[in-house]
């Protein structure tokens, strides 16, 4: 649960009454948008059944409501890094490959794309998807290591981040039109985070 909210529910009808309030907001990012669904908070007491002293006991407002969903899919995405990690694979672009399939399933998700791809990452969230593509990145470098030690020693964290950026920026083009993702892009993804690590390697 994101540390941002007011308090952080202890009893267990606390925490379903938040979590049927970050359910309400996810279908109303997807439903109706980000800005109509935080003009006030009447959309997510309705779509959740809270009722407004509920709501105002654990937010400040709708958009610390839809703070908390983007955080929780940064969680997610870190979680994702490790099960990616935990698996085999024949050689690293097998890795990458199965990393870049991973992330297009991410970006499947509609509120994901309306929070990401439209711009409505409040900044702490901004700094939390900042941390959460670092340790995406440390751990694709940690599993290149491990599949291949040969290729994966020269790689450093650094490196790790800047195929995972580039992964992200070009996985946000290859969704911002098509909800499915433009499967062009995505290989065109594929193509040009593969040439960079390439790229170290043969250094």
């Amino acid at each position: 649960m994101a540390e941002t909210m007011r308090r952080l529910p202890t009893q267990r009808r606390s925490r379903e009454k938040v979590q049927r309030i970050l359910d309400a907001a996810e279908e109303l990012l997807a439903s109706v948008g980000y800005e109509k669904a935080v003009e006030s908070p009447q959309p997510l007491l309705a779509a959740s059944g809270v009722s407004r002293g509920a709501f105002y006991s654990y937010f400040t407002s709708p958009e610390m409501a839809m703070e908390t969903v983007a955080l929780g899919y940064i969680e997610r995405s870190t979680e994702m890094a490790d099960e990616f990690a935990a698996g085999d694979y024949a050689d690293w672009r097998e890795l990458v490959e199965h990393t870049i399939d991973v992330y297009s399933e991410y970006y499947r998700t509609p509120s994901v794309r309306e929070l990401w791809l439209n711009g409505h990452l409040s900044p702490v969230a901004v700094a939390a998807d900042e941390r959460g593509n670092l340790y995406i990145g440390t751990m694709l470098v940690e599993s290149m290591r491990r599949v291949d030690p040969a290729a994966g020693r020269k790689l450093e964290v650094m490196h790790g981040a800047v195929a995972i950026e580039i992964l992200d920026y070009l996985l946000r083009f290859a969704f911002r039109h098509r909800s499915d993702g433009d499967p062009d892009l995505i290989v065109e993804a594929k193509r040009a985070m593969v040439a960079y690590l390439e790229s170290v390697i043969a250094k």
